[in-house]
């Protein structure tokens, strides 16, 4: 009987983990985590997580790694263990598309007073207060809750570029702005700080993903779309093979 690895992941985080419209978990990460499943011939059981319970689901042992583009930040470190970087996770704001020009410098002492803008995960509402001090960040419950009916009346949403990209696709009259100077977050899976020998484990099975292309070729379908072809008038990328779109 194969054994079992419980593993975390973030129920609405496009394009790293998700339910798409055939109910189906799919993503950057569960792909990747269902090729690690592959290798240790082990019995994948997902368990979702928020934010902000998923260090203490890790540490009473719910589950034994947490994927689902969890950024790595010095406070999770301080009570779990991060693989190396696999991805990084670039600051940027979604703006209604005709206001895209109001944020392109950080710094911009012509941005807008009184602007408010959400963010989904603390992570990034302090990275994004420490850029923009003078303008009101508000955390939200998820991206969905912005982009469906935005009833906290945010003028935009501080996001990951790769997360912001995919979720633009399906809302077009919103875009994705990356300001200047580019300020990046490092991206891993986690696990518990004891868990020293699957930690050495995912990092050198990661450096093997790195090397054959593998990583290469899961950013490239999941963040970035590319290397898939039309195959009809009525085809799309978005519908038929991520199924983001009914």
């Amino acid at each position: 009987q194969k054994k079992v690895l419980r593993v975390g992941y973030n129920p609405d985080h496009l394009p790293y983990s998700y339910f798409n419209t055939r109910g189906n978990l799919v993503g950057l990460d569960v792909e990747l985590i269902h090729r690690l499943a592959v290798r240790l011939q082990v019995k994948l059981e997902f368990v979702p997580y928020k934010n902000d319970t998923v260090i203490k689901q890790l540490e009473s042992k719910e589950i034994d790694l947490a994927i689902g583009g969890l950024i790595i930040t010095p406070e999770r470190l301080l009570r779990a263990g991060f693989t190396h970087p696999y991805q990084t996770a670039t600051l940027a704001v979604v703006l209604a598309d005709h206001r895209r020009e109001e944020i392109v410098n950080w710094d911009d002492p012509q941005i807008p007073t009184g602007l408010k803008l959400g963010v989904a995960y603390n992570d990034l509402a302090i990275a994004a207060r420490r850029q923009l001090p003078h303008v009101e960040i508000v955390v939200i419950d998820s991206l969905s809750s912005f982009f469906k009916d935005n009833s906290q009346q945010l003028d935009g949403l501080i996001i990951a570029a790769e997360d912001g990209s995919a979720w633009s696709v399906l809302y077009p009259e919103h875009t994705v702005v990356v300001p200047q100077p580019i300020v990046q977050r490092p991206v891993g899976i986690a696990v518990r700080s004891q868990d020293l020998t699957l930690l050495r484990f995912l990092d050198r099975w990661l450096d093997f993903e790195r090397m054959d292309g593998s990583l290469d070729r899961l950013r490239s379908f999941w963040v970035e779309g590319g290397g898939i072809k039309k195959q009809s008038p009525r085809w799309c990328l978005f519908r038929d093979v991520f199924h983001w779109l009914p």
